[in-house]
């Protein structure tokens, strides 16, 4: 009887359909899994407390007069004993005055310069032009943050820059200078004169830094108060209300040390005497300043703070109540998304001190994986930093050839993932 060549043919076709059946759900496998990716990159968290305080300052209030106040000095502008720094005016006609004898000054400036420029020509006239451009920008730039505070001196130094540059190729202007500076501070001195009549001038009886701002805090807390200030008191304070002098022509701000009293939640911040601490103002002010803990004096419920700086007395002199950031420590490490954190719970011996085995205890080893040329690649990391949506994260092995790195391609679908295995 002959033997059936049937059978092997089904068994060959059996075994021909397993096999493209395999290659089948291995193809729609993955190509249903999609491969998530993001980049780990170096991140520093600053660790701080929130507080509320107050700037304290030796200040002295300028007293002033009736009628329209002008200031001379600029917000934060140093003054010596004797200077002007406000006038007064009587007529509302005498602003109009101020704003003609401020512009006569101005173009006998630019008149004095283009005739101390002779025929040095080419050299200034190319240091102008650069100017000119220069002064462009700052307008572009001014105007699209919407910054108007600094806008009336760029306008100034452009029109300055271009009246010098077209007087230098005048032709007959040179011989025309003199006589022309000569006629606008004959102008400049009616106008002063006239000014004289209708206003009254503030001087500076001492030096210090100018402010014309008054707000009524300067004698509510000093820094002569701050040795013997409570945490309960600092919040009566910071509850109360006050207002500036209306008539006062502003103040004048004396030394160079100046104070922030906070008030810090709980009864043991954590903070240490001495220490210098980077405190983050943002309420009318955004800048980071270096400041001392002079002070620390602890409450019922609450923590008085006392900080000390010495720069940047010219750029907080607006400052008073402010809800600040006081910096307690910085982590650095490499930022990673929440899901992107595996975790492995082992169970580990526990020994005494001559090593003998005691007990185990369950220890958590974190990783992550990485994309490497086509493979996951599992790296190691332990955890430094905790936040709503992400970690901060180190490499165990810090020397390892392997290990995390800021710019590595991590992977964030991590289900059915092992090491080695090709993702892509």
């Amino acid at each position: 009887m002959k033997e059936s060549k049937l059978t092997p043919k089904i068994l060959v076709a059996v075994l021909c359909i397993g096999v493209l059946a395999y290659l089948a759900v291995y193809i729609f496998q993955a190509w249903r899994t999609d491969l998530v990716t993001t980049t780990a990159y170096s991140y520093t968290e600053r660790v701080g407390l929130e507080s509320r305080g107050v700037v304290v300052r030796e200040e002295s209030v300028l007293p002033g007069g009736s009628g329209y106040l002008d200031l001379i000095l600029a917000e934060g502008e140093k003054a010596a004993a004797g200077d002007a720094v406000a006038l007064f005016y009587s007529d509302p006609s005498a602003l109009n005055i101020r704003q003609s004898i401020r512009s006569l000054q101005s173009e006998i400036g630019q008149l004095q310069y283009a005739l101390s420029a002779g025929a040095s020509g080419t050299a200034d006239a190319a240091a102008l032009d650069d100017q000119i451009v220069d002064a462009l920008v700052e307008l572009r730039s001014l105007s699209a943050a919407g910054d108007l505070s600094a806008l009336d001196g760029a306008v100034l130094s452009l029109r300055t820059s271009v009246f010098r540059r077209t007087l230098l190729f005048e032709d007959g202007a040179a011989g025309d200078l003199s006589r022309l500076i000569a006629d606008k501070q004959s102008q400049l001195a009616d106008l002063t004169r006239s000014m004289g009549q209708v206003s009254q001038t503030v001087y500076a009886p001492f030096s210090g830094v100018f402010s014309g701002e008054t707000d009524g805090w300067e004698s509510a807390v000093t820094p002569d108060m701050l040795d013997d200030l409570t945490a309960e008191q600092l919040a009566a304070l910071l509850d109360g209300q006050r207002s500036g002098d209306p008539s006062a022509a502003g103040k004048l701000i004396t030394g160079s040390t100046w104070y922030f009293a906070a008030l810090l939640p709980g009864g043991s911040p954590g903070l240490a005497e001495g220490r210098r601490y980077l405190v983050s103002f943002s309420d009318g002010w955004y800048g980071e300043v270096t400041m001392t803990l002079e002070r620390l004096a602890v409450g019922e419920d609450r923590t008085l703070a006392v900080f000390s700086a010495r720069s940047q007395l010219a750029d907080t002199t607006l400052l008073r109540v402010q809800t600040v950031d006081v910096i307690l420590d910085e982590i650095q490490g490499i930022r990673i998304p929440r899901r992107a954190l595996g975790v492995d719970t082992v169970a580990e011996d526990v020994t005494d001190g001559d090593g003998n085995v005691t007990g185990s205890k369950e220890v958590n080893h974190y990783y992550v994986y990485t994309l490497v040329s086509s493979q996951a690649e599992k790296q190691e990391v332990e955890v430094v930093y905790t936040a709503d949506t992400y970690y901060l994260v180190r490499p165990v092995d810090e020397n390892a050839r392997d290990r995390l790195r800021p710019g590595d391609e991590l992977i964030l679908t991590t289900a059915g993932l092992f090491d080695g295995k090709v993702v892509r």
